[in-house]
């Protein structure tokens, strides 16, 4: 009897912590307790790498990974390439998007652009020649700024009456998929609030509705160019609906809280043989249990959001794309609604 209880108590033990990582409660972020919010930092990649599903790299390595030898080289070597030479046009457009969208779709209260360039204080922001190492591309007046300098971020919302900060970085990069290429944008979105804790920290992924044909190895490039200002917007709106629909979470709510308590049948055996076999199917129900259980919830979730979605009027196919539920599943509940 020692053995089986040891191994039920490790098992009660292992799914406890399942449901302690996995099924904590979670605070819904209130953006609008972070307002006024500046953004403070926009940058993005200088070139349009291909997109690499099983790349390995750091998440401070992921973006503007280019290094300065390789851009200058990239520059100089390829000046005519559309998808090098626009860079700055495209950081340009985006850092506009992203501020238009906020303020418009978002309903976020900003301090103006203007404001936070010429404030004192941020303008004293160590910049010029780290800007220039990164190899990043950033919209005229800004400076390419990092949340792990909280001493700073205070500073900055002390001098500029701010509750939060915004530090946006965009990768930009082309996909291939059935001899088609498309714009894909990464908007990685960090924000700081004025206690100096991380509220917001994930990233939005969104690929373009149309694509470039490809024959051979070749593409047009001008075309792949000017697809992504609706990746853009499309990876913009995930942020926008991912806060307003309540599907992220305040990061320092983020805790081991106390699990839920979890029944195990215990098996009343009185031979060693029949223990050990009991004790396996315990462990394998009680696994799959564990497993189905957490893959209804994510289910659940993601047709909660749907509807809220739908309610907003947003199209099936829209719904479909962000929540990654069957289309077919969307229109079902589209037409249950009605």
């Amino acid at each position: 009897m020692n053995r089986l209880h040891s191994k039920i108590a490790v098992l009660a033990l292992c799914v406890a912590s399942f449901f302690s990582f996995s099924c904590a409660t979670k605070a819904p972020i209130d953006i609008s307790k972070e307002f006024p919010m500046a953004i403070v930092s926009v940058s993005s990649n200088t070139t349009i790498p291909w997109f690499e599903a099983d790349k390995n790299v750091d998440e401070d390595e992921k973006i503007n990974e280019d290094g300065l030898i390789n851009s200058m080289l990239n520059k100089s070597i390829n000046a005519k390439n559309p998808e090098i030479n626009t860079n700055k046009e495209r950081i340009e457009m985006a850092e506009d998007k992203l501020t238009t969208m906020l303020i418009n779709k978002g309903n976020f209260k900003l301090i103006d652009k203007e404001t936070v360039l010429n404030n004192s204080t941020y303008k004293s922001v160590p910049g010029g020649l780290l800007d220039f190492m990164s190899a990043s591309c950033i919209p005229e007046g800004y400076k390419k700024l990092s949340p792990d300098s909280r001493k700073m971020a205070r500073m900055i919302m002390d001098s500029l009456k701010a509750k939060s900060l915004m530090y946006i970085t965009f990768q930009f990069e082309k996909e291939k998929s059935h001899s088609k290429v498309y714009a894909r944008t990464t908007m990685s979105v960090r924000v700081l609030n004025n206690k100096g804790k991380m509220v917001v920290r994930k990233d939005f992924i969104a690929l373009s509705a149309n694509a470039v044909q490809m024959y051979g190895n070749s593409y047009d490039k001008d075309s792949l160019v000017a697809l992504f200002p609706e990746s853009i917007e499309a990876a913009v709106n995930k942020f926008i609906y991912s806060v307003s629909l309540g599907d992220m979470t305040a990061l320092d709510a983020i805790e081991i809280e106390e699990a839920t308590p979890i029944k195990i049948n215990r098996p009343k055996t009185t031979e060693s043989v029949e223990e050990n076999s009991e004790s396996e199917n315990t462990e394998a129900t009680t696994t799959e249990v564990t497993e189905t259980t957490a893959e209804k919830n994510i289910s659940d979730e993601k047709i909660n959001m749907a509807k809220k979605m739908l309610a907003r009027g947003m199209s099936a196919e829209e719904v479909s794309e962000i929540t990654e539920l069957p289309l077919e599943e969307v229109k079902a509940l589209q037409d249950s609604a009605e």
